[in-house]
């Protein structure tokens, strides 16, 4: 069977995780949104992130002390300019301003008065021109490493999301694997927050190194190998580091 890439089967609708491996920044001021003359302003129907959310509600476990941002990429991969963008739940009868923080990422909050409103997530800049991401992050790990089960989130939350842009044969594939996430013909790709000269699988004394694609700016991890628990971490040597 064809291998099949998430990146391309999701139209860039959420790029692999690059993101910072810092605290956020806090909100930055949101002001209204001046929409009228842009084209195609919306990002995505909000009943569509609402299913990230409830994905996140059910599968906690994977990431119990972790929080969900959601981030804002240029389409050619570059963190979101956040200076001037502005972001907000809108529809007939719903307005709600999204604050953003420095780095461009935004808490998503429920709304049932949105969700009946059929409203959307737009912005004041073209459709074409934003991509968005899952963030999840658990706090207090350093820099040069991630968690597995926070990783497995960012690919439960996105999936939920963009299922309309995968394949139905992938769909009703994933009903006997236990998800999308779980595909072996699905390789969700991570970017890494700068290039790398190696990342490595570390649970207790096993070790494992991971393949590296890109020159070493995208790994892919084993998200539906079980025999990696949720606690594994992924540590990164960066490749500007190294002598």
């Amino acid at each position: 069977m064809k291998r099949f890439s998430t990146a391309a089967a999701l139209l860039a609708l959420a790029l692999p995780s690059t993101a910072q491996e810092t605290a956020a920044p806090g909100p930055v001021a949101a002001e209204t949104v001046q929409v009228s003359s842009i084209k195609d302003p919306a990002l995505q129907p909000y009943r569509r992130m609402l299913r990230g959310l409830d994905a996140w509600d059910k599968q906690r476990a994977l990431a119990p002390q972790a929080s969900l941002r959601f981030e804002l990429w240029t389409a050619d991969g570059h963190p979101a300019p956040v200076e001037g963008l502005q972001l907000r739940i809108a529809g007939e009868r719903v307005d709600i301003a999204l604050p953003l923080d420095a780095e461009g990422s935004f808490a998503l909050p429920r709304s049932q008065e949105a969700d009946e409103d059929d409203a959307d997530l737009i912005s004041n800049r073209r459709k074409d021109q934003l991509r968005w991401r899952p963030r999840v992050r658990t706090p207090g790990l350093p820099g040069n490493v991630r968690r597995l089960g926070d990783l497995r989130m960012e690919c439960a939350v996105s999936m939920a999301i963009g299922k309309e842009e995968v394949p139905l044969l992938f769909r009703a594939a994933a009903l006997a694997a236990g998800g999308l996430c779980r595909l072996p013909q699905v390789a969700y790709q991570y970017r890494t927050p700068r290039p790398v000269a190696s990342a490595t699988l570390v649970s207790g004394e096993r070790r494992e190194a991971l393949r590296l694609y890109r020159n070493g700016r995208e790994i892919v991890a084993p998200l539906r190998d079980s025999s990696w628990d949720d606690e594994t971490l992924i540590v990164y040597a960066f490749a500007s580091d190294q002598p």
